[in-house]
């Protein structure tokens, strides 16, 4: 499939096959979209029990005060944290204001079908600095 082409989230996961996820980009920036079951799941119930009208989940440093006082981390021992971002250009300019590269922006940008719009995605990034992205739901 080429770049330009547009594709959803089920191409992703008939892509993905056996492997459950996909990588792009290189070791200094690399983007890997988890399509695992159970990793999706948890992602799924958190959204369920914390309903509303967001688009995005992240794992961020702190609970609370604002957003953007906040940078983007790992998973483990993290504050998930909701979000609403108005089309890709949106989810860009929070996933920035993060502390997310400008590289491991774009390629998100480019490969997370529907970011800031219908879909939900749930973010966080990996000790070794690369970006995890989930489909929560599409």
């Amino acid at each position: 499939m080429s770049p330009n082409e547009t594709f959803s989230i089920k191409d992703l996961i008939n892509q993905a096959g056996g492997e459950q996820e996909i990588q792009y980009g290189t070791d200094e920036a690399r983007l890997r979209i988890d399509l695992r079951i159970d990793d999706i799941g948890i992602w799924k119930a958190y959204h369920k029990k914390h309903a509303g009208n967001q688009n995005l989940l992240l794992a961020c440093e702190r609970n609370s005060g604002k957003l953007s006082d906040t940078n983007l981390t790992w998973v483990v021992g993290a504050a998930i944290r909701s979000a609403v971002a108005e089309g890709t250009s949106g989810a860009r300019d929070l996933l920035k204001n993060l502390g997310v590269s400008e590289e491991l922006v774009d390629l998100a940008s480019e490969h997370c079908p529907e970011l800031g719009g219908t879909a939900v995605w749930a973010f966080h990034l990996e000790r070794h600095g690369w970006l995890t992205a989930t489909p929560v739901e599409w």
